[in-house]
């Protein structure tokens, strides 16, 4: 099964290099289209044709990847024999329109289904069914169409699938890629939520927008209490389960609009927008509540978990504009209030503005006695 945090080059290296051959074939099939054509052979611009042909795509084969990147090579290789083709069939003069619909078709077939394997199977039934067609054609006499021709013609539209399948193959899988690599660098390995990153950059979105709206922005910073004791009393594997059902519950709790991402360790941080202290504290509430009645553990060993939370909360109009450093500040300040207090609390004190740094201070000191 491919791993789809494979870095672009592992990509590159099994898409890219088939791209080489297939064009060479595609080149291969114009050039026979060429020299098979008598009315063309007359012409004496025919060999200069068919040279610029070959150095043109010598040129844009190894030349292009110095310069360009692999992306950009793909896509220049598209336009060019998106328009080369239909020259060379023009000056061949094998334009029917029966060859550009099927072309045409094959591209689009091709490019849509962003898979090759699909791309090939569609393809077939098309060349299939072109072949059908031009027999039918011979058989009725309606137009004479040389055999060789219509052999000519097949592999060529095959090539052409391929050649674009691969190249649209590719581009998805760089997509898909892409996405993934964004979908990890803002949210948690273990639990699958938000992560510290973007947490901070969602709440300064949300802050901007309370600003804006003037509605509140209430802020918690929860962590599981005694967690430490779970890691030496169990080890970290029971210990990571229980932040994966910690994380679970958090998510249950929330509202579609609210986030809830793992700030670091045993804590989190859920982000309720357009809720004020009394909402906050209901909310604060009804987690304590869901944690304390949850059964953690497997079946190895089971226990219960308490956990508690800090909220803080930001109203127009009252006080300065926090930050959202100041934000979480004041809301790990409420949560060391509630360890202090015997845990298993929900604490909300006011938030006046920005937390000193004698606060800060006294956070670091008790970190590790209140955990």
């Amino acid at each position: 099964m491919e791993d789809s945090n494979k870095p672009a080059a592992d990509y590159l290296e099994k898409f890219i290099r088939p791209i080489p051959i297939m064009q060479w074939l595609v080149v291969i099939i114009l050039s026979a289209q060429m020299i098979t054509n008598r009315s063309a052979l007359d012409n004496e611009s025919v060999a200069i044709f068919v040279l610029s042909l070959l150095l043109g795509n010598v040129a844009l084969l190894y030349g292009l990847p110095k310069i360009m990147s692999p992306t950009g090579v793909a896509t220049t290789l598209v336009v060019v024999d998106t328009i080369l083709v239909p020259f060379a069939l023009f000056f061949s003069g094998r334009t029917g329109m029966d060859l550009f619909v099927v072309y045409f078709g094959i591209i689009m077939i091709a490019g849509t289904t962003g898979n090759l394997k699909r791309a090939l199977v569609l393809a077939g039934i098309t060349c299939t069914a072109y072949l059908g067609y031009g027999a039918f054609m011979l058989m009725t006499e309606q137009e004479s169409i040389p055999l060789n021709t219509l052999l000519l013609r097949l592999p060529f539209l095959l090539i052409m699938t391929l050649f674009y399948g691969a190249l649209a193959e590719f581009a998805q899988r760089e997509h898909r890629h892409k996405e993934v690599l964004a979908h990890d660098a803002m949210h948690d390995e273990l639990t699958g939520l938000p992560n510290r990153r973007h947490l901070l950059e969602s709440l300064d979105r949300m802050l901007e927008e309370a600003k804006r709206f003037d509605s509140p922005l209430s802020c918690a910073v929860v962590d599981v209490d005694r967690f430490k004791d779970i890691n030496d009393t169990y080890g970290h594997d029971i210990g990571d389960l229980v932040l994966k059902e910690y994380s679970a519950i958090l998510a249950a709790q929330r509202r579609g609009y609210d986030l809830a991402g793992r700030l670091g360790g045993d804590e989190y941080v859920w982000i309720l927008p357009r809720v004020e202290r009394d909402g906050a504290i209901t909310a604060g509430e009804r987690l304590r509540e869901a944690v304390e009645q949850h059964e953690f553990g497997d079946s190895s060993a089971t226990f219960h978990l308490t956990t508690s939370i800090g909220l803080t909360t930001y109203m127009p109009g009252q006080g300065s504009y926090p930050t959202p450093a100041q934000m979480l500040k004041a809301a790990d300040l409420a949560l060391y209030t509630a360890k202090r207090e015997g845990r298993n609390k929900v604490r909300h004190p006011p938030l006046v503005g920005p937390v000193s740094g004698d606060v800060e201070r006294e956070l670091a000191r008790d970190s590790h006695a209140h955990r």
